[in-house]
């Protein structure tokens, strides 16, 4: 199998809506984990509900029946349907082409899968490229349980399903409700027939979740066998949603309408095949499927799987909205102006909730209270004020994000509800029981993995730049309305205070990871990367630059910074086994994509005005050209959120990640500022 093959049926493809919704699958679409399917829907508080996990796809030509589907089952995958796969794309939607054994130019069928972009809306299409007309037969399978549930083996057997097929003008419908739960799902079917049919697909294998210490056995059930006839070069659609279809012609030209401009790969079959060439014409050598500035645009849309329900989605198929997360990749979609009023937006989102001076760090979802276990996001946010409001030099806007960001940094000088306080030296001091308040958070039995009490130093550069940003904001104001009252000199006197007290930081040529009393903790972590790289500047140059090059010696892979040098006797190679086994090396020693924007960040501000913009082209490109290229030859549809802490690097966590993907975005168009790319 040659490396496009490897990297594709590895890697997953993702869909998503603005509902937080999505589809999410493997590039030869054998379910490996429960979240995989076709239709996973999302109410606005990210309450999913897993409705279609496939389906069962039946060819016949001339009495001789091709399976394109295939089931995983602990002993066997059955049918083989992969094995008619010729080739699969991930992007700008996942799409498969098929052909009977050995693969020919007779029998060849597209299989291409999208999803609505504001309802929970899944359409399949079949496109018969081949030289015979064909009979479809199609068994959905359903799971119809809450999103991270499985349907444990032979619940199904003695579920009671409420079954209708409807016959509407230019389509037929169904839908089905299974009564224990209440959850319904709904199809239709553009011409063609639907009858009702009942069979259950028993213990099917989840070997991803068995791997991470979950269940891994689940049952579907099929209540509808649907059926069509496709001549040469026809097509026909299958819907899913989780509300009743009301006109499915409608909804399949919009469907198809939301990725109409998007590119698509150099050797995606366009029409059927007239001159048995089409094979032929597929690349299989690895090469470039996207040009660069198709690449950039595939790259974009990516990035905008996860808007939804005016936020961000920190990442697919497990989180919701998270503060953190999604303002740094705000920080990334303002490079764009057409984004613009999205990031307002969302911004006022956040604004609505602050509490005490504080943003939530994930909001009210999925029957969870808001929690503000954090410090850092609500520091992102007042930045982000200040850079929206260059964007749009509005003078009810500097007042409006002045008063906001007066509000939240004096209430965290006057904190008396959370667990930090600002010291007298003005650093920020996280107290033990908020250990966990920076972006190494996990905890096991309530205990912080990665401990961060005292004071953390990206946090208080984050502290000063927020400080930074409020003067600005005021100054910016003033140049629009001269009569308006100065910065509160409260907040300018704590400003220059952090400046001085971050001086305490600094020892044997490092800079501490945080400060327990005044002494620095040296941990080579990449939180000192991510306070360096912010706007504005806290040490010279030449400290930067030695930071930057023992991050590099130690903490760099093409996959993004290690969250601990290996020479750490804490250090932990992979994220492997258990819940517990996992969560021991999230942030100890595991790679995070999302990091590599704050290093490019760094590696600019250490170099930039030192080495000539050329070379810093070359450096920043080097450092992205993994991900640059993953997308460029289609290995990838999205970029995940951690990787192994050491070689080989394989993907873990999220399987697409909101920062990691801005990250990406946030270094390529920095590097358009610096010359055309070819």
């Amino acid at each position: 199998m040659n490396n496009y093959f490897m990297e594709t049926h590895h890697h997953e493809w993702i869909l998503t809506n603005r509902c937080g919704a999505y589809a999410l699958g493997t590039g030869n679409l054998i379910n490996q984990r429960k979240y995989h399917g076709l239709l996973i829907s999302s109410d606005s508080h990210f309450n999913r509900v897993h409705l279609v996990a496939g389906i069962e796809e039946r060819v016949e030509w001339r009495g001789e029946i091709i399976h394109l589907d295939s089931n995983n089952y602990s002993n066997c995958i059955y049918p083989e349907g992969f094995l008619h796969l010729v080739k699969p794309w991930l992007r700008p939607y996942p799409a498969f082409l098929y052909s009977a054994l050995p693969h020919q130019n007779d029998i060849l069928i597209l299989k291409e899968i999208m999803m609505d972009e504001t309802t929970n809306t899944t359409m399949v299409k079949y496109t018969n490229l081949g030289h015979h007309r064909l009979h479809f037969e199609f068994h959905p399978k359903f799971s119809l349980t809450r999103h991270h549930e499985l349907n444990q083996p032979g619940t199904l057997d003695f579920s009671r399903f409420d079954a209708q097929i409807e016959e509407r003008e230019g389509f037929i419908r169904y839908s089905a409700r299974r009564q224990d739960n209440n959850i319904s799902v709904y199809g239709a079917i553009l011409q063609g027939e639907v009858i009702p049919n009942r069979y259950v697909y028993y213990n099917v294998f989840y070997p991803w979740e068995v791997m991470s210490g979950y269940p891994g056995i689940g049952d579907q059930v099929s209540l509808f066998q649907l059926g069509f006839d496709l001549k040469i070069g026809q097509s026909n659609c299958l819907l899913f949603s989780d509300a009743p279809i009301e006109d499915a012609t409608a909804m399949v030209r919009r469907i198809e309408a939301r990725y109409a401009e998007l590119p698509k790969p150099l050797d995606y079959p366009l029409q059927p095949d007239q001159d048995d060439t089409l094979l032929n014409q597929l690349d299989y050598n690895d090469n470039f499927q996207f040009k660069f500035p198709d690449y950039l645009t595939v790259l974009e849309f990516a990035l905008t799987d996860f808007l939804a329900n005016d936020d961000i989605v920190a990442g697919y198929p497990f989180y919701g909205a998270w503060g953190r997360d999604t303002m740094v990749v705000l920080n990334a979609m303002l490079h764009n102006p057409k984004y613009t009023e999205t990031v307002e937006k969302i911004l006022n989102k956040y604004s609505g909730q602050i509490k005490n001076g504080l943003i939530p760090n994930m909001l009210a979802e999925s029957g969870r209270e808001a929690n503000y276990d954090s410090v850092d996001a609500t520091l992102w946010f007042i930045i982000l004020l200040w850079k929206l409001g260059k964007r749009k030099q509005s003078q009810d806007y500097w007042k409006d994000a002045i008063a906001i960001s007066e509000d939240i940094l004096i209430s965290i000088i006057n904190n008396f509800t959370y667990p930090f306080d600002v010291r007298r030296d003005g650093l920020i001091e996280l107290q033990e029981e908020f250990a966990h308040g920076t972006w190494m958070d996990v905890r096991i039995d309530g205990r912080p993995i990665t401990p961060r009490s005292g004071a953390p130093i990206e946090i208080n550069a984050l502290w000063y730049n927020a400080l930074c940003s409020y003067k600005a904001m005021c100054l910016c104001y003033k140049e629009k309305y001269p009569k308006a009252n100065p910065p509160q000199q409260q907040l300018l006197e704590m400003k220059d205070r952090v400046l001085a007290a971050m001086a305490k930081f600094r020892k044997d040529g490092y800079l501490g990871d945080r400060l327990k009393g005044d002494e620095p903790v040296i941990e080579i972590r990449p939180n000192v990367v991510i306070a360096l790289s912010l706007p504005w500047p806290i040490y010279p140059q030449d400290v930067l630059q030695q930071v930057l090059e023992r991050s590099f010696g130690e903490l760099y892979t093409n996959y993004g910074l290690r969250t601990l040098t290996p020479k750490d006797m804490r250090f932990r190679k992979k994220y492997y086994g258990t819940q517990r086994e996992r969560d021991m090396s999230y942030h100890n020693g595991s790679v995070w994509a999302w990091l590599l924007g704050p290093f490019c960040g760094l590696y600019v501000r250490a170099y930039k005005g030192v080495k000539p913009d050329k070379e810093i082209k070359e450096s920043l490109t080097s450092f992205i050209q993994t991900f640059r290229q993953s997308f460029m030859k289609g290995h990838i549809a999205s970029i995940a959120e951690i990787w192994d802490g050491d070689a080989p690097h394989f993907r873990k966590g999220a399987r697409a990640q909101a920062w990691s993907v801005a990250a990406l975005y946030n270094v390529e168009t920095y590097l358009l500022t610096l010359g055309d790319e070819q």
